[in-house]
This record gives C-alpha cells, structure tokens and sequence, in this order.
C-alpha cells in the first residue's frame, strides 16, 4: 500500500514537471513570437516602428551613444541575427562597409535590404581642399547619411513599406494606415524645414563631422566641415576653417555627440563662437531633425 502511493506520488509529482515544462515552453514560445527586425542605426528603429507599430522585435546593431564609424559588433549580437527575418541596412556607413560581408558569411540566408537603393546619393569629388572645405562631400567614398534629409528618408520609408506588405501581405492595413500617417509626418518636416531655412539659402554653417551634407543640399544651405575624409584637422586646416568662419560671420560649430569636441572648442575660442551638440543618431529622429533646423536658423539670426 504504502509503496502504491509512494509510485502514485511519483507519477503525479512527474505529470507535474512534464505539465510546467509543457507550460513554461509554450509561454517562452508565445513571448518570442515576433518576428525581428534588424538595422543598423536609431533612426531605422523609427522607421519601422512608424510604419509596423508593435509588430516586430527590432533589433539595433548600433547602440545610443556610438560611432557607425568605429562600432565593432559584439559576439551576442552576431549570434542574435540568427533571429532576424531581415537586415535594413542604411547603405553607406562605415558600420556595414566592414562588417555586412562578415554578418553574410555567418547568416547567408538573412536578407539584406538596403534602404540606399533609390536615394539621391552625394558622390565622392576631386576638388582641391578650399573647395572640400566649403563642400564637405567625403572624398574617399559616398556620403552616407541619407537619414538626415525628409525627402531621403520618404524614399527610405517606401522601401521598408513595400518589403513589410510583400512578406505580411495578413498585416497589410495596419502597415498601410501606418505608412500613410508617416509620410505625413515626414511631409510637414519637410514643410518646415523648407519654411525655415528657405530665407537662409546659399548661407554656410560649420560642422566638426560633416553629417548634415543631405540635409544641407536639399534646403539650400552650405555645410563647412572642420574633419576632413574622416580624419582630425591638421593645423593648416584649422586656420583655413577659422578663416572661412571669421569671413562669413558663423559663430556657432555644430558637432555631433559621437565625437570628441575638442577641435570645435579650439575654433570656437578663435572666433569666440558657440559649441552646438547635436545628435542625428537620436532615435526620436522628428524631433532631433528639427532641433537641428532650429538650431541653424539660431545660427544665422544671432
């Protein structure tokens, strides 16, 4: 009798184990349940977010606070991609230059989607350094920061659109009304960017790394960069910078929170000018954008 129940106890004691693990698989199941999204930048993660809502796990490569210039990946996030339905890369950053191929090799079924692909891309120019200096185009390759103009992120924003209705055509309402919406939000950026800065065309500003080239070219402005091809200012540079700044009455040097703000701090002393941080990398993407407008106007009306 005693060892029916001790068997009877053991029985129970083991469809219990059986029944939480059945249980607790089924919750993890059900907690992972959404499909994942990788990009590289903040920014794409308000992309999608704007246009899927809630629906995917985004996964960010780049994490607040870094440079796509120097980021390097860490292992975790390598063996994370295993997860991701698709890759939204941005196209040009320094990030993916060094490290898409390595992330193909690991994971040659991801797909990879570059957000790129219809942008109207600033090419590398062969100028002498006074004219880079006023231009800033990057001459050792293509400008990657097509984030950072309205009527380049629109082209963005069609293309994770129609990647997201061709593969969850069952999502296809919610990502539709989304999409719309979004686009008209980017709409009134754009309006307001253009109301903003329009009385200021042709007029320069000063930037330590030139992230704003898109920005500057689709409304008008001229952007000044203190960093050149990527590299520290020599001190020939500096004083060719002073000179334009001191030339053209620029008082404020805008430098990206990424970077050390050290050389804009010795211009601004020279010229006894401001230093402006500004993050294109925020992930609230409006709102920074239009801080940074904000800001180049203050530049020009001070």
């Amino acid at each position: 009798m005693i060892l029916n129940k001790i068997s009877a106890m053991k029985i129970r004691n083991y469809l219990i184990i059986v029944f939480l693990g059945l249980f607790l698989g089924c919750s993890t199941h059900t907690n992972n349940k959404k499909p994942t999204v990788t990009v590289s930048i903040l920014p794409q993660q308000y992309f999608v977010e704007k246009i899927a809502g809630d629906y995917f796990a985004i996964n960010v490569m780049i994490p607040p606070g870094a440079s796509p210039v120097t980021y390097e990946p860490t292992p975790k996030q390598m063996q994370e991609l295993n997860a991701s339905a698709v890759y939204f890369r941005i196209g040009h950053i320094e990030f993916e230059k060094s490290w898409m191929k390595r992330i193909k090799n690991i994971h040659p079924e991801l797909e990879v989607v570059d957000l790129s692909e219809n942008a109207h891309l600033i090419e590398p120019e062969r100028k002498d350094h006074e004219s880079h200096l006023h231009n800033s185009h990057h001459h050792h390759g293509i400008d990657p920061h097509i984030w950072v103009s309205p009527k380049e992120v629109k082209k963005q924003a069609e293309l994770i659109y129609q990647y997201f209705i061709q593969n969850y055509p069952h999502q296809d309402t919610l990502f539709t009304a989304n999409y719309q919406q979004f686009l008209q939000e980017i709409d009134r950026l754009d309006q307001y960017a253009t109301q903003r800065l329009e009385p200021f065309k042709g007029e320069k500003f000063l930037i330590f790394h030139p992230a704003l080239s898109y920005l500057a070219r689709d409304y008008g402005l001229e952007q000044v960069s203190i960093e050149i091809d990527g590299k520290e200012p020599t001190p020939a540079n500096m004083q060719e910078v002073i000179r334009i700044a001191r030339s053209e009455n620029i008082n404020i040097i805008f430098v990206q929170k990424q970077f050390s703000k050290h050389n804009a701090e010795v211009i601004a002393d020279e010229i006894n000018g401001t230093v402006v941080p500004i993050n294109p990398l925020d992930y609230q993407w409006g709102k920074s954008m239009r801080f940074i407008i904000d800001k180049l106007v203050e530049s020009y009306t001070n």
